[in-house]
């Protein structure tokens, strides 16, 4: 039988399922346990979080998260080169950005609040808060709002692999790099993950767009991931890939040897 996906679990528990999907969810509660327990601790969550009074976000995470948006701006996208990443904040773009960046950290926080307050499963829920706002993040059309679903991923201190596979997925699929760009990132943070440095040779097999590639083959690098050699090598020898991409491969693969 087919699993249920956590994010159609989501949206049942919203009432945006049809109602062919609904009552497939409703078999599957029935007949499967473990999508039951899931349900219910989904729902949980939910009217858990409707109840939490929005405390204040640090400083430093607003600063972060700040500096991420600033970073990965689409008019800097180029077709050869990393997109660049200033320095300061000042070249944040629409106040409205920011808004909608607050309450994304004010819902973070609120839930690592109410969380903090339980002795029991604390780590444990807070991952799951971070899980289902991610899933709901990465489904969304804006950019935007799909490279916050890799910010989000700050705040968590333990390499969970749900969220290091989200993450993955993001940084082999996504159609814009600056997206693909903000989950690399994110992963970094796991770099002593097995897992994370999985993702990220998975990323580099796809054929990324050049930024991306340029990004993975640093990271690998400096990284002194051995794996990526055959990639490098690759590259090298491919006379369809642009001289300075090639010239960095040759570059990584001259540090790593």
């Amino acid at each position: 039988m087919n699993r249920i996906p956590q994010s159609e679990l989501i949206d049942y528990l919203a009432g945006e399922l049809s109602p062919e999907r609904e009552a497939a969810v409703e078999a599957a509660c029935t007949s499967d346990p473990d999508t039951a327990r899931e349900l219910a601790s989904l729902r949980q969550l939910r009217e858990a979080t409707a109840s939490v009074t929005d405390p204040e976000p640090s400083p430093a995470a607003d600063q972060r998260f700040a500096k991420m948006l600033a970073g990965y701006g689409e008019s800097t996208e180029s077709p050869t080169e990393p997109a660049p990443r200033p320095a300061s904040v000042r070249h944040l773009r629409p106040v409205a950005l920011l808004g909608m960046a607050a309450s994304l950290m004010l819902l973070v926080f609120g839930l690592g609040w109410y969380f903090g307050r339980s002795d029991t499963s604390e780590l444990e829920r807070q991952l799951a808060a971070t899980r289902t706002l991610m899933l709901e993040l990465m489904e969304a059309e804006q950019p935007t709002t799909r490279m916050r679903a890799a910010t989000v991923s700050l705040e968590v201190e333990v390499a969970d692999p749900v969220i290091i596979r989200n993450l993955g997925h993001l940084l082999r699929t996504d159609e814009k790099a600056n997206v693909r760009l903000a989950a690399l990132d994110a992963l970094v943070r796991f770099e002593s993950a097995p897992a994370a440095r999985d993702e990220m040779l998975a990323a580099m097999a796809g054929d990324p767009p050049p930024a991306v590639r340029v990004q993975l083959l640093e990271t690998l690098v400096a990284l002194n991931e051995k794996r990526v050699l055959p990639y490098l090598e690759e590259i090298i020898n491919n006379d369809r890939i642009p001289r300075p991409l090639r010239d960095a491969a040759e570059l990584g693969t001259f540090k790593l040897i």
